[in-house]
């Protein structure tokens, strides 16, 4: 199963946070940490893990008679790659229109701005 695209669905962020929480588990051990917050059954999970390899975020290793999966990609990094992508896609590759629909949501708090300020000031100092 090779798949060419590199985003990860809402689900499969979901898988992904758990394995990066456990650091590596079988689809066995995946399941039953998602259970209680998915339901899923050890097959969905199982394609979905599969699915990860395909697109590069995980690797499997064969221990036994079953795989052992591990995150390949950090989620710092995975998450750069979605903020990228979506900065090239909805806004140009430019950052200041994301910054500005952010702040014009008002979701920032005073703290926020502040935290703003001083990283736009180290840059500007660079």
């Amino acid at each position: 199963m090779r798949t060419d695209r590199e985003e990860l669905t809402r689900l499969e962020w979901v898988v992904m946070d758990a394995l990066w929480q456990a650091e590596r588990g079988t689809a066995s051990d995946m399941q039953k940490l998602l259970q209680p917050s998915q339901g899923w059954a050890y097959s969905t999970v199982k394609t979905m893990l599969d699915r990860l390899v395909a697109m590069g975020y995980i690797q499997a290793r064969r221990v036994g008679n079953v795989y052992e999966y591990t995150p390949k990609i950090k989620r710092p990094k995975a998450v750069g790659k979605v903020v990228d992508a979506m900065v090239d896609r909805l806004f140009g590759g430019e950052v200041a229109p994301l910054v500005l629909h952010l702040i014009e949501r008002g979701d920032f708090e005073k703290e926020d701005v502040q935290r703003l300020k001083k990283i736009l000031e180290q840059y500007q100092d660079e």
